[in-house]
């Protein structure tokens, strides 16, 4: 969540106040990206074993519940200006781990 946005409709902040909120606002600036970072790693990592495909789904099944669910972003977009929702990503990581799996059992 981020905080900021409340705090910034409370205009006319000045002095000592507003280079303290310009210092927190750059803290979470910073945060924010590290957190979409990791959650985009960790929606990209692909499984290499049938043992962690299984963790990985036991891992997301609480985040798509009905009840209880993590503040998730609707959608991410990638570098390349594609864009998946959440549970769309995970399926094809899933998916490709699954691919890879049975290109080496094939093989």
């Amino acid at each position: 969540m981020r905080i900021q946005f409340a705090y910034e409709e409370h205009g006319g902040i000045e002095g000592e106040r507003r280079q303290e909120y310009e210092r927190l606002v750059a803290l979470t600036d910073v945060a924010w990206v590290a957190m979409a970072d990791a959650g985009c790693t960790l929606v990209n990592t692909r499984p290499t074993t049938l043992a962690g495909i299984l963790a990985l789904c036991r891992y997301i099944e609480p985040l798509f519940g009905e009840t209880d669910q993590p503040d998730l972003p609707d959608h991410f977009d990638y570098e390349d200006d594609a864009s998946a929702y959440i549970p769309e990503a995970f399926a094809y990581v899933i998916g490709r781990a699954i691919e890879e799996l049975m290109k080496t059992v094939q093989t």
